[in-house]
């Protein structure tokens, strides 16, 4: 029974509307679990950029610790070094996938474009 079947106030319309609604969504999307199988932003990340951000992360905790103004100094450097091999290998990391992304996402286009023709 639809919700413009059901006699009552609009509070009543409105509830059922909605369980309708809700219903007919989960027929045919699904229901979800609400947990991802993962970040999402990050399927680009390889063992090169892990290792790069570890070196990074272990250089920052020893520059925080450092008491010394000379050690201090040294960690700086450190840290910016590892920094920016971090950031380069990111970039890398990131150019390739969306490269491979894209090439992929052009041969699928190709395709289809044959077939539209066809």
């Amino acid at each position: 029974m639809g919700a413009w079947m059901s006699s009552g106030d609009t509070s009543t319309m409105w509830s059922a509307t909605t369980d309708c609604i809700r219903e007919a969504a989960r027929e045919v999307l699904g229901v979800s679990t609400g947990v991802s199988g993962g970040h999402k932003g990050d399927w680009w990340w390889n063992e090169v950029v892990q290792g790069k951000m570890e070196a990074k992360k272990a250089a920052y905790l020893k520059l925080v610790e450092s008491i010394d103004e000379k050690e201090r100094r040294a960690w700086m450097e450190r840290y910016k070094t590892t920094r920016k091999e971090a950031k380069l290998a990111v970039t890398e990391a990131k150019t390739a996938a969306y490269g491979r992304m894209y090439e992929e996402l052009g041969k699928k286009a190709g395709r289809r474009s044959e077939e539209d023709a066809g």
